[in-house]
This record gives C-alpha cells, sequence and structure tokens, in this order.
C-alpha cells in the first residue's frame, strides 16, 4: 500500500490521487505530510531508530512507522508526545 507522503510526493504529476478531494481533505492530507516528514527528518537528525522513537514514547515501531508514512492521524496529545521526545516546539505560548 502506497503511504500519504508517496501519494504527496507524486500528487504533482498524477493529479487522479486528489481529484476526488475536497480542498480542506486537501489541506489536511498537506499538513499530515508535513508533520510525518518532521517526525521523520528530526528523528534521523538525532540519532535515533523507528523503534527507539517507539519505546521513547510507549508505542509501537509499526506506529511510528505509519506516522512517519503519513498513515496515522494525530491528536493533539500524541503530537505533544513526539514533539517533546523530539525536542521540536509545537507552539509558541500566547502573549498577554
Amino acid at each position: 500500500m502506497m503511504g500519504l507522503l508517496n501519494k504527496m510526493k507524486t500528487a504533482e504529476t498524477s493529479a487522479w490521487l486528489t481529484d476526488e478531494l475536497s480542498e480542506e481533505e486537501r489541506c489536511a492530507a498537506a499538513f499530515i505530510a508535513d508533520i510525518a516528514v518532521s517526525i521523520q527528518t528530526k528523528r534521523k537528525v538525532i540519532g535515533l531508530t523507528q523503534k527507539e522513537l517507539a519505546d521513547k514514547l510507549g508505542v509501537s515501531q509499526a506506529m511510528v512507522s505509519r506516522w512517519e508514512n503519513g498513515e496515522e492521524n494525530f491528536t493533539a496529545a500524541t503530537l505533544a508526545k513526539i514533539s517533546s521526545a523530539l525536542n521540536i516546539p509545537l507552539c509558541n505560548p500566547l502573549s498577554a
């Protein structure tokens, strides 16, 4: 099965992949793909394997793989855990 990242990479040359998606669905898919790339890139930069990140987060290696392939939607809580484990700022504090 082709992961979301691969679909997004080929979407420019294969419009049929996104023809039936609404603008909101395209936006969500692009957002998930961006998150997936960020997770994989940061994990590799800090020298963690998928298994090591999975152990750190208390999930399976398969789950990390699904995150990195854009095959899994993220909850805010999951994103917070991942960002903390990888030392990626999730958001900026609101100013008063």
